[in-house]
């Protein structure tokens, strides 16, 4: 009775310990995290007069976000990153896979390939965007090299025609985090038993057969940890946007995205009141974050239901 006593105080000596140990944490998180989240909600029901809340106004930042002038910005960014999205998943996450069952069926020298592969996604993607843009300006080194080919005649404009400008950026993004892929699909493909892969064999699947009907559905946790995280950046995607081609997604809007038209609001000469439009700004940020919240969580619950168990 004494010993089983003594073992609940201790355990609640440990309790109160590791709760002491979490508090730091919980605080740094609350302040930095959850107060501004917060905050931007609740800014979102006023009307403000640049940086100074004013007064309470409902929903009307957020019907003034779904009409004219805001509407039509706010559905051509929202389509813009839905594009982005589906050409990561297709180009960076479809490629990924394809390379990492080319490694995992080589396996000599794959450790080398995989750094390449994984080497661009060590340089920031501000570097990454601002590369490219000299290297895909009329009279860079891309121009150069297709009129040299025979591929190309004349100077090279794909960043300044509405009509290619987005998939060029969806494609410099692909080749940024390609190694992302490349390194997760390889990871989940060792994990797999190779006596899966030989029983296979001996009942006369090839290579697609086994990628498609053996390999891929054991591969969903590593499929839905790259289409969640996919799903995040492309719907928080800044940076490259803003290095190639302005905030204003140049060019005639066509590169727009949700957060550099969030930016714009917040911060540049957009919106309907002046300079600057904090509440539609902010009623836009809680849109995101809804829109983001909702697609993860589905996200995550499709893809927890395909798992397969062996």
């Amino acid at each position: 009775m004494t010993r089983l006593r003594h073992m609940t105080s201790l355990q609640r000596t440990q309790q109160r310990m590791a709760v002491l140990f979490i508090l730091p944490a919980l605080a740094v998180y609350g302040l930095f995290v959850l107060y501004p989240l917060l905050m931007s909600l609740w800014g979102s029901f006023f009307a403000w007069k640049g940086l100074r809340m004013q007064e309470f106004a409902g929903l009307a930042n957020f019907t003034r976000l779904f009409i004219f002038p805001s509407g039509a910005r706010l559905y051509g960014a929202l389509w813009h990153n839905v594009a982005w999205f589906f050409g990561i998943m297709l180009l960076q996450n479809g490629l990924g896979l394809l390379f990492a069952w080319l490694l995992f069926l080589r396996d000599r020298g794959a450790a080398f390939f995989q750094s390449v592969f994984f080497f661009p996604a060590v340089l920031s993607p501000v570097i990454v965007g601002a590369l490219w843009r000299l290297l895909l300006a009329p009279g860079g080194i891309a121009e150069w090299a297709l009129n040299g080919l025979g591929l190309h005649q004349g100077s090279l404009t794909v960043l300044g025609n509405s009509h290619t400008a987005l998939a060029m950026l969806i494609a410099v993004d692909a080749w940024n985090w390609m190694g992302l892929p490349v390194l997760i699909y390889t990871a989940g493909l060792r994990q797999i038993s190779g006596q899966i892969f030989e029983a296979a064999k001996l009942d006369g699947a090839g290579n697609a057969r086994m990628l498609f009907s053996i390999a891929l559905p054991l591969l969903m946790p590593a499929l839905g940890t790259l289409t969640t995280l996919s799903f995040i950046n492309t719907f928080n995607q800044f940076d490259i946007v803003y290095v190639m081609q302005g905030v204003q997604g140049n060019p005639s809007y066509s590169t727009d995205t949700l957060v550099t038209y969030f930016y714009r609001l917040a911060f540049g000469a957009e919106g309907a009141v002046g300079i600057t439009d904090i509440g539609l700004a902010l009623a836009l940020g809680t849109m995101l974050f809804l829109v983001l919240s909702i697609g993860t969580l589905l996200m995550l619950r499709f893809f927890d239901k395909r798992t397969v168990q062996l």
